[in-house]
């Protein structure tokens, strides 16, 4: 099982057609998280998207991947207007089924754009 020292995941590179079809298909569920957030933030006081007023766009601007047996994981940066950015892990069976798995939330879920991408299970 992979961990964050130990996985496969590829090198980081810019958005292309493959990446933006596989974030675009779990965009409901990517935003439906952010809200949940947020609603958890106000409930719970966790500060994880305080610095999210709003989601003005959501566009993908960079990626990796990383082989498993099952599929291929996807990490995608997600740029949600304002110089506010999310980090989205998303899986690929090898049937072709995309799925959301998780946002990054380590204190935050909002990332600058200098931000790395980087492996993450959460």
């Amino acid at each position: 099982m992979s961990d964050a020292n130990h996985n496969n995941m590829g090198p980081v590179r810019p958005a292309d057609e493959e990446g933006k079809a596989v974030f675009h298909e779990v965009k409901d569920e990517v935003v439906k998280k952010l809200h949940e957030l947020n609603h958890f933030d106000n409930v719970h006081g966790l500060h994880e998207v305080d610095d999210l007023k709003r989601i003005e766009c959501y566009i993908l601007v960079e990626y990796a991947t990383e082989e498993v047996a099952y599929g291929i994981n996807y990490f995608g940066k997600i740029h949600l207007g304002n110089e506010k950015y999310i980090h989205v892990r998303a899986h690929k069976s090898n049937e072709g089924k995309v799925d959301f798995y998780s946002i990054l939330t380590e204190g935050t879920a909002i990332w600058t754009r200098e931000e790395p991408l980087r492996y993450f299970i959460d």
